[in-house]
């Protein structure tokens, strides 16, 4: 007997997804199916009801919106339970051990533990006393003046070319410095983001804050495929593209010279604003970025974070020339400024050169990981990139990324599956993302790729055999 709830098409109407909704909606309101039900997968309710998968796509999307529904990446769409707060993403899920009682993190590419946090404290401790009026009036534009002279200087590589300081809008974070350039530059009722069909999860979360509906486009070894984007373009009459063209999460694949030529010449053809996600540069770079090619439709999000501390939570945008008011009236309505404290300690570490110092310290850790990444998963031909805190590995035959989670978690090992950077019920490929920046010490980490290299060589239908 079929036991599962199928939506149907039996309130008819010309608009097939607003049929679906008006069925699920019904469905919730008798009690048929409950808060918490898992609703079936898009392509087999399409296949049922014969129609095309973006149909029954686009009515679960809208009911997510209206928090009628409740996607949950990697595990499916449920009816949402009312006045029930979403849980708050943890960093790392500390819940469960390894057989050694240890977790050894290959999920989080966070900042390599260099001894920062000691050497900012003793910074800290050496500011001078502030002026008469401190910590009696909000921040304003002038008192970060001299932070953002700084911060000029160390973002302004060749690809970007010379950065102004009054281009420049100082947020706290980048995954804020996303969200106040969403605010700022969208516009409408329901205006739609582009994106790669796997991308950083930020971009998700961060559209869905401001109502954005967000629209994953195909990519290949070069970046974003130009044809989709121009028929996304065309028939979305999308306003924004979020993409990170130096080293892309999770893949790590850089968009090529004439790639973004070709990004940038349909940008300009539909008025298409390009924010680049820059966070993960770690060289001078000498391609082109976005800013140097489109200077007045590109917006650089960069940050810290991955260099120096997360903890300080101070990101940058860097605005399209003369256009930093946009996103610096978003940013002062929000939250005003950054604090007096973060400012002075940001700016005393890059004028000491101590933000210098614990750079390069994180990229000689990150490059000994690297290299024994590399190494040990020589067979399974990882793709990575120096100065990128991750890697991607494409699965041999046997594991699927849900398995080889489980089966690494029973080991003691965190990883990140390819489906937690898919877009609702978009598609994912058979890899995992590993990070190389989430233990302290190098012996953990050469033990948590030793393990999964393990792992790797015997496949469940070997073990099975």
């Amino acid at each position: 007997m079929d036991t599962i709830w199928w939506p149907s098409l039996d309130k008819g109407g010309p608009v097939k997804h607003q049929a679906l909704k008006r069925s699920i909606q019904e469905a919730i309101g008798s009690g048929a199916i409950a808060p918490g039900y898992r609703l079936p997968p898009v392509r087999e309710v399409a296949w049922r009801l014969g129609v095309t998968p973006g149909t029954v796509a686009r009515a679960y999307k809208d009911l997510v919106e209206q928090e009628v529904l409740r996607a949950v990446v990697g595990r499916g769409t449920f009816v949402a339970e009312p006045d029930l707060p979403a849980p708050l993403p943890a960093l790392i899920d500390s819940s469960g051990t390894g057989q050694d009682g240890r977790m050894l993190n290959l999920r989080t590419a966070q900042v390599v533990d260099v001894g920062q946090g000691q050497m900012l404290h003793n910074l800290l401790k050496t500011l001078p006393d502030p002026p008469p009026g401190a910590y009696v009036s909000y921040p304003g534009a002038d008192r970060d003046a001299g932070l953002r002279a700084r911060l000029a200087d160390w973002f302004a590589v060749p690809a970007h070319g010379p950065v102004d300081p009054g281009d420049m809008v100082l947020t706290s974070g980048a995954q804020h410095g996303m969200v106040v350039l969403l605010q700022a530059l969208l516009h409408g009722p329901r205006p739609v983001v582009l994106t790669e069909e796997l991308a950083y999860p930020g971009f998700r979360h961060a559209a869905a804050l401001v109502r954005a509906e967000i629209r994953g486009l195909p990519f290949d070894d070069e970046g974003l495929l130009p044809e989709t984007l121009d028929r996304a373009c065309r028939e979305t009459g999308a306003q924004l593209l979020c993409t990170s063209a130096e080293a892309h999460n999770p893949t790590t694949i850089r968009t090529s010279p004439e790639r973004r030529a070709q990004i940038v010449s349909i940008a300009r053809q539909y008025n298409l604003q390009i924010i680049d996600d820059d966070c993960f540069r770690s060289d001078a770079g000498e391609d082109a970025s976005y800013r140097r090619l489109a200077p007045e439709r590109s917006w650089v999000v960069t940050t810290l974070s991955k260099t120096l501390s997360p903890d300080l939570r101070l990101g940058a945008i860097l605005a399209a020339p003369g256009r930093a008011a946009l996103p610096r009236v978003a940013a002062q309505q929000q939250f005003f400024g950054l604090s007096r404290p973060t400012v002075s300690l940001a700016e005393a570490a890059l004028s000491s050169g101590l933000a210098a110092q614990v750079r390069d310290a994180v990229l000689e850790v990150q490059g000994r990981r690297l290299a024994y990444l590399r190494d040990r998963l020589a067979p399974w031909q990882p793709r990575s990139r120096e100065g990128v805190p991750f890697a991607w590995l494409d699965l041999p035959r046997g594991w699927r990324p849900s398995s080889l989670s489980r089966a690494a978690e029973a080991e003691g090992i965190r990883i990140k599956p390819a489906d937690e950077f898919a877009l609702i019920d978009g598609r994912a490929p058979s890899a995992v993302r590993l990070a190389l920046t989430g233990l302290r010490e190098d012996a953990a980490f050469e033990t948590a790729i030793d393990r999964l290299a393990a792992l790797l060589a015997a496949p469940p239908h070997v073990m099975e055999a």
